[in-house]
C-alpha cells in the first residue's frame, strides 16, 4: 500500500509539475509577444528578483515545516503536526513583513540595488505583493506536502505556478499590470488554501512556542544557502546590468537563461517533493536499504534525461528558440548555450538535495551550496578586475553549478557508506 502510495503520489505530482514547466514556458511567449523586447527583459529580470528575494523570507521553513510534519505523521513527536503549521506561520509573518514594508518604504533604493536602476522603482509594490503570495504559498504547500496530501499540493501548485502567471497576460497589457495581476492571485489562491487548512488541524497553543524553536532551530541554518542558491541565479544577470551593458538587453538574455535553467530543474522538483517526507519515514525506519535502491534509479535517470535534453538544445537552440520567441538573437543564443551546460550539476543537486534535508539536522546542502558559490564569486571578481565581458561570470557560474552537482552526489551516497559500515 505504501509503495502503491508513492508511486502514485511521484505521477501526480510529475503531472503538475510538467503542466507547470510547460506554462512557465508560455509565459515568457507571452511575455516576448505581449510586452515587447523592454518588457520581457522587464518581465525575467522581475521574476528572478522574487525568486532571489522569497528563499530570504521563509528561512528554510519550505523544508522545515514538510520534514518535521512527516516526522510527527510516522512516529509521534513531542508536538502535534498542527502546531509546526502555526509555528511556521508566526515565523513566516515574523520575517516577511518586516522586508515587504522596507520593499514598500524605499523603492528606489531596492531598485538601484536589483536593477542597477531607480527607474523600476515603480514596480516594488507590484513585486512586493507577489512576494507576499509566494510566501503564503510556500507556508500551505508545505502543510500538504508534510501531510503527504499530495493531491492538494499539487492542485495548488497547478494554479498558483501554472495557471495564475498565464491569466495575467489576458487580464493585463503593460509590464506592471501583469505582475499585479499575477502577485493578486498568487495571494488569493493561497490564502483561500490556508483557509482551509485551518479547520483541519490538530494543534495547540501550549506547542506553538517550543514547535516555533525547533523549526527556527531546523530552518535558519538552511535559509543561507537558500539565498546563496537564488543568488546563483540571479546575480549574473545583476552583474550584467550593473557593470557590462548599458542597457537591459542583455541581462534580460542571461535571466531568461537562468530562468529555462530553473525550468530545467523544475523538472527533477517532483522527486525531491516527494523524496523528502518518503526518506523521513525511511530514516525513522532505517531502511537504508531500500532508500539506497531508491537513490540509485533517481541519479540514472537524472544523468540520462539532462544529458539527453541537454544534447538536443545545444545542436538545435536556433531553430527551437525561433519557434518558441518568434525570433533568436545570436546574444541570447549564445547565453542560452552556455548557462544551460550547468544543467547536469543542478539537476542532480535538485533531485537529491532532499536526502541529506531529511538525515541532518545540520545544513549539509547550505555548506555545499556556499562552497560552490564562492567559486563563483571568484570568477566573477576575477573577470571583473581582468576587464572581461559578461561571459567571465556566466563560465564561473558553469564550473561552480557542475561542483555543487559533484558535493550533493558525493554527501548522500556518503550516508549509505557510513550506514553500511555501521551494520
Amino acid at each position: 500500500m505504501a509503495k502503491r502510495r508513492i508511486t502514485l503520489d511521484y505521477i501526480l505530482t510529475f503531472s503538475a509539475e510538467i503542466i507547470v514547466l510547460v506554462a512557465g514556458l508560455l509565459v515568457y511567449k507571452l511575455a516576448a509577444s505581449q510586452l515587447g523586447d523592454e518588457g520581457f527583459s522587464g518581465y525575467a529580470l522581475s521574476r528572478r528578483t522574487i525568486s532571489f528575494i522569497h528563499p530570504l523570507l521563509i528561512i528554510g521553513l519550505g523544508v522545515g515545516i514538510p520534514r518535521y510534519i512527516a516526522f510527527a505523521q510516522v512516529k509521534g513527536t513531542e508536538f502535534r503536526t498542527g502546531s509546526y503549521f502555526m509555528a511556521g506561520m508566526g515565523l513566516l509573518g515574523a520575517v516577511a513583513l518586516p522586508v515587504l514594508a522596507l520593499l514598500l518604504l524605499f523603492p528606489g533604493f531596492f531598485s538601484q540595488l536589483l536593477f542597477g536602476s531607480t527607474v523600476f522603482a515603480w514596480l516594488m509594490p507590484e513585486l512586493s505583493l507577489m512576494l507576499c503570495g509566494l510566501v503564503l504559498h510556500s507556508l500551505a504547500y508545505a502543510y500538504f506536502r508534510g501531510s503527504m496530501r499530495m493531491v492538494q499540493a499539487n492542485l495548488l501548485q497547478l494554479i498558483n505556478m501554472g495557471l495564475v502567471p498565464m491569466a495575467a497576460f489576458g487580464l493585463g497589457d503593460s509590464l506592471g499590470q501583469v505582475l499585479l495581476v499575477t502577485g493578486l492571485g498568487w495571494t488569493a489562491v493561497a490564502s483561500i488554501s490556508c483557509f482551509f487548512i485551518f479547520p483541519r488541524l490538530d494543534w495547540d497553543g501550549s506547542e506553538v512556542k517550543g514547535c516555533m524553536r525547533e523549526l527556527f532551530r531546523y530552518g535558519v541554518q538552511r535559509m543561507p544557502g537558500d539565498v546563496a542558491l537564488a543568488g546563483f541565479l540571479a546575480l549574473p544577470a545583476y552583474f550584467t546590468a550593473h557593470f557590462v551593458d548599458d542597457n537591459l538587453m542583455t541581462a534580460g538574455y542571461v535571466a531568461f537563461s537562468m530562468s529555462l535553467l530553473g525550468l530545467a530543474g523544475a523538472a527533477f522538483t517532483p522527486i525531491c517533493l516527494i523524496l523528502l517526507p518518503s526518506a523521513s519515514e525511511a530514516i525513522v525506519a532505517k531502511d537504508f536499504a531500500r532508500l539506497k535502491r531508491q537513490t540509485n534509479r533517481i541519479t540514472l535517470w537524472t544523468f540520462g534525461l539532462t544529458l539527453f535534453g541537454l544534447l538536443i538544445f545545444l545542436l538545435f537552440a536556433e531553430f527551437i528558440v525561433d519557434i518558441y520567441l518568434g525570433s533568436s538573437p545570436p546574444a541570447l543564443i549564445f547565453c542560452l548555450r552556455l548557462v544551460l551546460l550547468a544543467a547536469p550539476g543542478y539537476t542532480i543537486y535538485i533531485s537529491l538535495r532532499s536526502i541529506l534535508d531529511a538525515y541532518y539536522v545540520k545544513a549539509v546542502n547550505t555548506k555545499n551550496i556556499f562552497i560552490a558559490f564562492l567559486l563563483f564569486l571568484l570568477a566573477a571578481g576575477a573577470a571583473y578586475f581582468m576587464h572581461a565581458d559578461y561571459t567571465g561570470p556566466l563560465y564561473g557560474f558553469v564550473a561552480a553549478m557542475l561542483v555543487l552537482g559533484a558535493l550533493t552526489m558525493n554527501e548522500t551516497y556518503r550516508i549509505f557508506r557510513i550506514q553500511e559500515k555501521n551494520g
